[in-house]
């Protein structure tokens, strides 16, 4: 497995422009059309944050990595056998890059109203998320990183996964899964979930 993590204030607009250029026509058009700026570049520098991440892993060209979408709009490699997710909040990009499936989500720290939980955390996670600062987005990104390790993103049945996070060590209802907090800044959560390799 590897994570990679870009900042984009740390980002030259020339690079910016190179990577708009490795962009797909489809990918190209699409970033064209949105209209803030910033949200531009954090697609920009995700899409080349992936694109880079997956050659390192595979030890293959960059311009031969072409990206697709499942039914459910899962990113996947075309001809690769790689599996890889991403995520950006903030100014913050990460990727994450296994030969198993895998989901990354990351959450900029900010206020929030802890009555949101109710819309998604199970009894015992609310109660965890009463005690702990950054409990909420603790959660919260762990369940967007299971539901995009397996494909379907959030949907009704969010409450039927659930975690047990003690002393950062983390358990999934759901067996097969390992799951992790990585720190890429101090202001940012952010969750890593894997499928176990052969796991039953």
């Amino acid at each position: 497995m590897i994570i990679s993590i870009s900042d984009i204030r740390k980002v030259k607009k020339s690079e910016l422009s190179a990577w708009f250029e490795q962009m797909s026509d489809e990918r190209k058009q699409a970033v064209s059309q949105m209209k803030v700026e910033h949200k531009r570049n954090l697609r920009i520098a995700a899409d080349a944050l992936c694109r880079k991440t997956i050659a390192d892993f595979c030890g293959v060209e960059q311009n031969k990595i072409i990206f697709e979408h499942t039914k459910t709009g899962k990113p996947f490699v075309k001809d690769l056998p790689v599996h890889f997710n991403v995520s950006h909040s903030g100014d913050m990009v990460v990727c994450a890059v296994s030969d198993c499936e895998i989901g990354i989500d990351i959450e900029k720290i900010r206020n929030i109203n802890p009555r949101a939980a109710e819309k998604f955390a199970t009894d015992s996670e609310k109660d965890y998320i009463s005690k702990n600062i950054n409990g909420f987005f603790e959660i919260w990104t762990l369940k967007e990183a299971y539901f995009k390790c397996i494909g379907t993103g959030l949907g009704a049945d969010i409450r039927d996964v659930s975690f047990d996070i003690c002393e950062k060590k983390i358990l999934c209802s759901e067996n097969g899964f390992e799951c992790s907090f990585i720190e890429p800044d101090a202001d940012y959560i952010c969750s890593v979930c894997k499928r176990i390799k052969n796991a039953p």
